[in-house]
């Protein structure tokens, strides 16, 4: 059976309901999505990631589900992010703005799966451009690549 791709409009409302779960836990994260598989990175406590992690691994509506990478950390890359959601904008609406073509990554529009562990680091990347063009005052300009959802 082929799943369909997620509905955009639901990832903004799965993204509430994760944040405000995440929050209880003290768990932090991204997911990123681009409307057919998401990479979801997840931080906090030992116990609170592998009982979320098992959670999902055992809803029903998730499939071709992998660990990339399981590392402790001195520090978040999300400390205030309870699950931020960032979902690719289609590359036919951000092809033609130079600065939206600047801030793309060829493997946003790749098969995720395919990219095996080098996957996370679309993770690590966006996430660091996100937090530097929040200081600057320039998120809008991610915004032409990305909808974001918490």
């Amino acid at each position: 059976m082929q799943r369909q791709s997620f509905l955009r409009e639901n990832l903004e409302q799965l993204c509430k309901h994760a944040s405000a779960k995440n929050s209880r836990l003290e768990v932090t994260g991204l997911l990123l999505s681009n409307g057919l598989e998401f990479i979801q990175c997840i931080e906090g406590a030992d116990e609170a990631v592998i009982q979320l992690y098992k959670e999902i691994a055992q809803d029903s509506r998730h499939y071709d589900i992998r660990l990339l990478v399981s590392e402790q950390t001195q520090e978040r890359l999300f400390p205030s992010w309870g699950m931020v959601g960032m979902a690719t904008k289609p590359q036919a609406v951000v092809g033609n703005d130079s600065v939206a073509y600047a801030l793309l990554d060829h493997r946003l529009y790749r098969p995720w799966r395919t990219l095996g562990e080098s996957a996370v680091d679309l993770i690590y990347e966006y996430a660091r451009v996100k937090v530097e063009l929040e200081k600057a005052g320039e998120l809008a300009l991610l915004g032409k690549v990305f909808s974001f959802y918490d």
